[in-house]
């Protein structure tokens, strides 16, 4: 299976169904206008759960498990306290 590589511009984040952070990143994203990609995680999930997390850990640099995951042009941030962390510090 073909997984979804995080773009080199803008945010992309990566999400699963029932994910009450995923939905609170894609609204911070959202709320300070920035540029972002969401990829639903459920199939690879369903289908390939040890092959998607070999391919974000491959990323991460590191073993990483929960959701969201989020990139910043290609650069791996966290999730969404992370995330939000980020954008305050850029946004201040």
């Amino acid at each position: 299976m073909k997984f979804t590589l995080p773009s080199s511009n803008g945010y992309t984040v990566y999400i699963k169904s029932g994910c009450s952070y995923c939905m609170k990143v894609k609204e911070l994203l959202k709320n300070f206008n920035l540029q972002y990609t969401i990829v639903n995680c459920d199939e690879y999930l369903l289908d390939d759960t040890d092959g998607f997390l070999a391919f974000i850990n491959e990323r991460v640099g590191k073993d990483y498990k929960t959701f969201p995951m989020v990139f910043s042009d290609g650069i791996f941030l966290g999730g969404y306290t992370d995330t939000k962390a980020a954008i305050d510090t850029k946004s201040d």
